[in-house]
């Protein structure tokens, strides 16, 4: 059983909140060096991140490279969501949260609201999916760097590009109807 956390006074909501803070960075950092990152304020945290990832061997494993703080967020969610006891519909729900939260960012300094976003996240989630599934029989550990560049990269422009597509038809649909 659970007991609640009662907070009487903002110095300790203030001790609560920094005790919280520092095992999330210290949980991050772990994560983060699990996936190759050594260092966390110089360039090469942001090359590999930003610039190495598209090489990953399979959309799966980009993923789980591609901008560090967000994974993190998105790791943790999926642990939440079942993580590798229900591994197809955790990935799945992490994604399409994720697209959401990017959505309703969008929103709040656009004020126009878009279904690219939270359908993208979802295709990316399928994408992600299907690459795992597929990883050993593809074996793209073996594959050049810049093939497995060119798959990632092409997936996630593709996705894009769908998406934007999507995002008209289901627009035009909604004024048409109205």
């Amino acid at each position: 059983m659970k007991c609640k956390l009662i907070l009487t006074d903002f110095g300790q909501f203030k001790y609560f909140a920094k005790a919280r803070f520092k095992l999330y960075v210290h949980r991050y950092i772990a994560y983060a060096r699990l996936r190759g990152y050594k260092s966390f304020n110089d360039w090469s945290y942001h090359r590999r991140g930003f610039v190495e990832c598209w090489a990953e061997p399979g959309f799966h494993k980009f993923w789980q490279v591609w901008n560090p703080g967000i994974a993190y967020f998105v790791f943790r969610l999926y642990l939440r969501l079942g993580g590798n006891k229900n591994w197809k519909l955790a990935t799945l729900l992490s994604f399409t949260i994720n697209g959401i939260i990017h959505s309703i960012i969008f929103f709040i300094f656009s004020g126009q609201w878009s279904f690219v976003i939270p359908s993208l996240f979802l295709l990316f989630g399928i994408l992600v999916i299907t690459s795992k599934l597929l990883d050993n029989f593809l074996q793209q550990n073996k594959w050049p760097w810049i093939i497995n560049s060119a798959i990632n990269v092409g997936l996630v422009i593709l996705s894009f590009d769908l998406c934007f597509k999507l995002n008209d038809i289901l627009f035009n649909y909604i004024q048409s109807s109205a």
